[in-house]
């Protein structure tokens, strides 16, 4: 198997290089709120939530 290659960069147009480097003009977002991030703590309830559904429906 051939591991080596020989051609590492391929031939970019004129226009593919005006195209990948043109700026772009980006808007902030004022007034946005923003959201709890989800944490481990998070997480851990979920699954102890889970657990304990899982029991009850054992007993019914």
């Amino acid at each position: 198997m051939n591991t080596q290659n020989t051609s590492l960069f391929t031939a970019i147009s004129k226009a593919a290089t005006k195209k990948l480097t043109t700026v772009v003009n980006e808007t902030l977002a004022f007034n946005v709120i923003q959201t709890k991030a989800f944490t481990a703590a998070d997480l851990w309830n979920i699954q102890r939530q889970r657990k304990s559904s899982l029991q009850r429906r054992h007993y019914a």
